[in-house]
């Protein structure tokens, strides 16, 4: 049987209330919190953008199950070897509950350093010479001893982590691709499949297992799973309504990796029709739409599922997943 485990998505709540949803989340019935890393929201409406490393640390503190960030980016905002940190102090205090998701990013949330923001083929090779930089540090550090790395796009002077877990936490990527897919599977530890329909999932999780085959990985071994959004609602026109307001870019057919404002997102989601989210994402009051929608992803070999609802409607979002869903899956 799979897992499935909750999105917190920061951009629509308050800091006391995503803790409070993880909490409610556990109780209902999930396995594990996702917990979005944004500097910006994607639309002013939504809100808020709160620290992603405070909030896993104080939900961590009410909740019993894993937890990590979905997904942290290497090298924008924060340098690979700060996030090593960060994660790594977060794995001591809570063993064999955290894990670090990384993505090449966008720009939404990323350049706000200011600086050059680079072409996607950039972008991803910054993310897997990141991964490299993180898991020598994880395992220099567990070693005790220093590590000094010099890469294309990331220095670290000889150093390490003097805080470290038993254990260090696992490192897998986020993508949407299948050439990055690939190269996670040589790389990293495990794969989060992140805005993928269902055939596209298919050769996404499929390019990760050759991937890890090639270096002589046993893919049965590394975690797969999938970040799945979805809007639920009381009716179904409620739970069309929302996934207009409040996630309008699921029906943007390309590339969101440049956009740089969330007043630009606005304006370009004025021009998004109800249609236009046809396919894009299950939307029903009916559970059972749901459940099989997730259990799609899991007969693909995804051994967890993180569920997003793109609504404001949280609470009513896990009661009514924790009663009709989650149990027959």
């Amino acid at each position: 049987m799979g897992r499935i485990g909750y999105v917190t998505a920061t951009d629509r709540v308050r800091p006391r209330e995503a803790v409070d949803l993880a909490v409610l989340a556990e109780a209902a019935g999930f396995d594990g919190t996702l917990v979005t890393d944004l500097f910006q929201p994607w639309l002013p409406s939504l809100g808020q953008a709160p620290n992603v490393w405070a909030i896993l640390g104080a939900l961590a503190e009410h909740t019993r199950s894993d937890f990590g960030p979905g997904m942290a980016v290497p090298g924008h905002r924060v340098h690979p070897a700060a996030l090593a940190q960060s994660s790594a102090t977060l794995a001591a205090l809570h063993p064999g509950r955290h894990f670090l998701t990384v993505s090449a990013g966008e720009a939404l949330s990323e350049h706000v350093t200011g600086g050059y923001w680079p072409e996607a083929p950039e972008r991803i090779n910054r993310l897997f010479e990141a991964v490299e930089l993180i898991k020598r540090l994880f395992a220099a550090s567990a070693a005790g001893r220093d590590v000094r790395f010099s890469g294309e796009h990331f220095q670290l002077e000889s150093t390490r982590l003097w805080t470290m877990p038993d254990v260090v936490p696992q490192v897998l990527v986020a993508t949407g691709g299948p050439v990055t897919a690939k190269r996670a599977g040589r790389s990293a530890d495990g794969l989060l499949a992140v805005g993928v329909p269902y055939d596209q999932a298919a050769v996404v999780i499929d390019r990760f297992r050759v991937g890890a085959q090639e270096v002589g990985k046993d893919p049965a071994s590394l975690p797969t799973w999938v970040h799945l959004n979805v809007s639920w609602a009381e009716t179904d026109e409620a739970a069309l309504q929302q996934a207009l307001e409040c996630y309008p870019i699921g029906a943007m057919r390309f590339a969101r990796g440049d956009l740089r404002s969330p007043a630009m997102i606005e304006q370009i989601a004025r021009l998004v029709r109800p249609e236009d989210l046809a396919g894009r994402l299950p939307i029903s009051a009916d559970p059972d739409v749901h459940r099989a929608e997730i259990q799609r992803y899991l007969d693909l070999g995804y051994d967890r599922v993180f569920v997003h609802n793109v609504g404001r409607n949280h609470a009513a979002f896990l009661t009514a997943f924790g009663r009709h869903v989650l149990p027959s899956l």
